[in-house]
């Protein structure tokens, strides 16, 4: 989980990084486009009007009039060769018809409009900051130049002039009343400027400058503006960033879809049949903890398919031979010839209704045990007071055993934190299975080694050949494959679940006795009272 979060943040990381850079280098190219428009409208207008006024001027006469519009503008005005202009500007000269906007090394933004000769151009710049009075300084000069052509002519011949000068302008411009314009400008007017930017109407930007009489002023407007850059960058920077992370996140999650391929590709195969399919977790790192969850999973189901095989496995052999033996019961007492045959026949039909009892029980424990997670109510038991219950019972079945305890083993008494029922099963277990194996004698012996308990029960049996005795704790495993043997082979089989339970372990060796060793290992503690102090070696038997 921290892989595939420290993967999906560094992808975040980058994805906003990318964004960001694209965005200041849009941001940047746009912002430059909408400037060179706005600049080329707001200026290219007077740049055609001074050329026009040069244009219409004698040759020589030229410097004078060059002279004349200079003072009437606020910025450098200057006659140029169009050989020393950039070839990018001579193709917009080209694109826009007679006038280019560009950006001089070194110098901040011009305007050159073309010359009516072919080899010459008007230069108008480089152009101030876009602050208000810088506005008004820098269109004052061909707004006065502008209204000075409409001084001079009538009335009625100043719609035709205005015609003319639109021509070289993209904005409107007209002849307006004073009143028409805002007070604020008009009183501007009476303190002196000949030049005033203001806003009017829906925010739009227009200028002014009187005209003579004082009741008309010559006015262009609303000016080109600048578009909403950081709102349309916004929206593209939105739009990027849900583009590029949408790139990212397919690109980070195509090495986790190609990996839970291998889940699902196991998934398929378990249900189809293949218990034993799993999931590589080498070849799934960013999803591990799934894969060993559906290892276990299929663990679990694999143990609880083959329990229930073994189960029908077992109802189907196992039960046969009590039940055949209950029939035969049966027949023998309907022929019985008197009251004490009869008895036994009763008798025998008893024992064999308890070994199906006993084996039903044995089967059930082992089902319950490997389907069922375990319930585990951990006491401290004292292993002789187990004992103390365990061996009369076991020495009462096995009467011909001798049940002995070796008290030598330990200086100490050993309790072991177990649950009651499952140690005292799983000792049980050994002990019958030892009582039923030994010839004569069976013995207990229990040792303390760094918190854990070790009890071995050994017998003087035949003992367990090395070959079978990893099969022995097998569910319904029975060396002796008689018809007599009693049980379905689950004894050990639920002694080594117990004990797994328990976090313990269970092995087989070669008792001292020459029989068989079942060692068992389990958490315990050493106490200081005194339990196995009775006797060196107690007889129980």
């Amino acid at each position: 989980m921290t892989r595939l979060f420290i993967l999906l943040y560094a992808g975040v990381l980058t994805v906003l990084f990318l964004a960001w850079y694209i965005h200041g280098a849009v941001l940047k190219q746009r912002a430059a486009a909408d400037r060179a428009r706005v600049f080329e409208e707001a200026h290219g207008g007077g740049a055609r009007l001074v050329a026009g006024e040069l244009d219409a001027a004698p040759r020589d006469d030229r410097d004078q009039v060059l002279q004349t519009l200079r003072g009437r503008f606020a910025y450098p005005l200057e006659v140029i060769l169009l050989a020393d202009l950039p070839k990018s500007v001579h193709q917009q000269i080209s694109d826009a018809g007679d006038v280019a906007y560009f950006h001089p090394e070194g110098e901040r933004e011009v305007v050159v409009a073309a010359l009516s000769n072919g080899t010459e151009a008007v230069r108008l710049g480089p152009f101030p900051d876009y602050q208000l009075q810088s506005i008004e300084e820098s269109i004052g000069g061909w707004m006065r130049l502008a209204a000075t052509r409409l001084e001079s002519i009538s009335p009625e011949e100043r719609q035709v002039a205005l015609d003319k000068i639109q021509q070289q302008f993209k904005f409107p411009i007209d002849v307006a009343r004073q009143p028409d314009v805002p007070a604020q400008t008009r009183r501007q007017f009476k303190s002196g400027k000949d030049v005033v930017f203001f806003m009017q109407g829906d925010d739009r930007w227009f200028a002014a400058t009187p005209l003579p009489g004082g009741s008309e002023v010559f006015r262009c407007g609303p000016f080109p503006s600048f578009e909403q850059i950081e709102q349309k960058a916004a929206t593209t920077m939105v739009a990027l960033v849900l583009l590029l992370a949408a790139i990212a996140i397919a690109l980070l999650l195509r090495p986790i879809a190609r990996q839970l391929r291998h889940v699902e590709n196991a998934a398929k195969s378990i249900a189809a049949g293949d218990l034993s399919a799993r999931v590589d977790e080498r070849r799934v790192r960013s999803a591990k903890p799934l894969a060993q969850a559906f290892n276990q999973m299929a663990s679990r189901t694999e143990s609880l398919v083959r329990t229930q095989r073994e189960m029908l496995q077992a109802v189907s052999h196992e039960l046969r031979t009590p039940l055949s033996r209950m029939r035969f019961a049966i027949d023998l007492i309907e022929t019985a010839k008197d009251e004490k045959e009869r008895h036994q026949r009763l008798e025998s039909l008893d024992a064999a209704t308890e070994e199906l009892d006993e084996l039903v029980g044995e089967l059930l424990s082992y089902v319950r045990m490997e389907t069922a997670e375990p319930q585990l109510n951990c006491e401290h038991i004292a292993l002789q007071e187990a004992l103390d219950v365990l061996i009369p019972k076991h020495s009462a079945l096995y009467p011909s055993i001798h049940f002995y305890v070796n008290g030598n083993a330990v200086d100490e008494p050993n309790t072991i934190l177990a649950d009651r029922t499952g140690f005292y099963r799983a000792i049980g277990n050994l002990l019958s299975n030892a009582g039923r194996f030994a010839k004569s004698q069976v013995l207990i012996n229990a040792e303390s080694h760094n918190g854990l308990i070790t009890v071995d029960v050994d017998d003087d049996g035949s003992g367990i050949p090395k070959s079978e005795r990893a099969r022995i704790f097998e569910p319904f495993v029975r060396l002796d494959d008689s018809s007599n043997g009693h049980g379905a082979g689950l004894g050990l089989a639920l002694v080594k679940r117990i004990v797994a339970q328990h976090g313990g372990s269970i092995d087989v060796s070669t008792s001292l006795l020459g029989g068989c060793r079942m060692r068992t290992t389990w958490p315990g503690e050493v106490r200081t009272d005194s339990i196995l102090n009775e006797h060196t070696a107690r007889n129980v038997g």
